[in-house]
């Protein structure tokens, strides 16, 4: 089956099937666009200025400001590709605001109905979660290929982000970058005074997620791939959550290629730290109902059972699909240890081309092929 474009969630240990969060892509006929395909004429979208605005259009953009892309859902990605390419020209930092996700309407209520209510509830949740997270699996492949280590930042609903909130992190942004200017590029069609007015955050809940989550890699060079795992991790915390986050040692590092090349730990460290940090939106008047308490606790993976096998009241890994064996042997050390098995949340390889799985994975985005080709 047709596996690296999806997020799969599963506990290993306990022989239950995975339930699959994200459709697989298709394989399509040679030749033929597909969604993640660029078009020829997509690689000037157009920068749409905001009417007596600070914000600029591309003709004007000055070089090292910041780029607003509004998405819908799914996104387009041929605009995501052009914007990344543009990011890239002009030494922009990319934000992109996913505006697709909302919560659907009607369905029982009153007391008769409490656990109807209650399922439909998970179950909005859960499809909410699901086109979320195949929304930005979808804008991270389609970065990997056109600019693997671009600074890019997602902005999800279930992370307390709505337009308003999202230009105001641009502004902010902007003026860290020394009064560099601000480029809104609208992939969705919304009309301009959609980040003059509040919008209803309650709409979109902040995910239940898990009070207890663990994610590890060694970050080397942060790449979209990275992003996608660290904002799916993000995603399935508890906005009063703690995300633990292992970051690959000294001691590991020993049979990587290139290893000369391979950033300090902290740096790497830091690296992960600040771009979670940049995901949830911060605490406002107006959002102070998706306001995160969420807790970030950064340490060295060094050879010995990491924490996601060790802590009892851990409930969640976040992995990528090639380390699912790995997964499975910390649910197995938890097994042994007479620890419940965590849930494993999977997701896909980015920047891959091909028609089948097999050459996808073979052409995947991954730091070790970074490495090689810096000087």
């Amino acid at each position: 089956t047709d596996c690296s474009r999806r997020l799969v969630v599963s506990s290993t240990a306990t022989g239950r099937p995975p339930r699959v969060l994200a459709r697989s892509a298709r394989v399509r006929p040679h030749g033929a666009p597909t969604r993640g395909t660029r078009a020829p004429s997509s690689r000037h979208p157009e920068a749409r200025a905001l009417p007596r605005d600070e914000m600029s259009s591309a003709g004007s953009a000055s070089e090292g400001g910041v780029r607003l892309l509004l998405v819908g859902s799914p996104p387009d990605v041929a605009r995501v590709e052009a914007a990344a390419e543009a990011c890239v020209a002009e030494r922009r930092h990319l934000l992109v605001l996913f505006r697709g996700a909302s919560s659907a309407e009607g369905g029982p209520s009153g007391a008769e109905h409490r656990n109807d209510e209650r399922k439909r509830e998970e179950h909005e949740e859960a499809s909410r979660l699901t086109r979320t997270t195949r929304d930005l699996e979808s804008a991270c492949d389609a970065i990997a290929r056109v600019a693997p280590v671009l600074e890019f930042t997602p902005l999800l609903a279930e992370c307390g982000w709505d337009a308003k909130h999202a230009r105001a992190r641009a502004e902010a942004l902007a003026r860290e970058r020394k009064g560099k200017d601000v480029v809104v590029d609208d992939a969705t069609g919304t009309s301009s005074d959609v980040f003059e007015k509040d919008e209803n955050v309650d709409n979109v809940r902040a995910s239940r997620g898990f009070a207890k989550v663990s994610v590890g890699g060694t970050f080397d060079r942060l790449h979209a791939g990275h992003r996608l795992l660290l904002a799916a991790a993000a995603l399935a915390t508890h906005k009063e959550g703690t995300l633990f986050v292992g970051v690959t040692g000294e001691a590991l590092l020993a049979n990587k290629s290139d290893k000369n090349k391979i950033q300090p730990y902290a740096t790497r460290a830091n690296n992960a730290e600040r771009f979670l940090e940049s995901v949830w939106c911060p605490a406002s008047e107006k959002n102070a109902s998706m306001e995160s308490k969420k807790k970030i606790k950064t340490g060295p993976l060094d050879g010995s059972p990491p924490l996601a096998s060790t802590v009892e009241d851990m409930r969640a890994l976040v992995v990528s699909r090639e380390t699912l064996g790995g997964a499975a042997a910390v649910n197995a050390q938890r097994r042994d240890l007479g620890f419940p098995p965590l849930e494993i949340i999977a997701v896909g390889v980015v920047g891959g081309v091909g028609d089948s799985d097999e050459a996808r994975e073979r052409t995947k985005l991954s730091s070790s092929a970074l490495r090689a080709a810096a000087e």
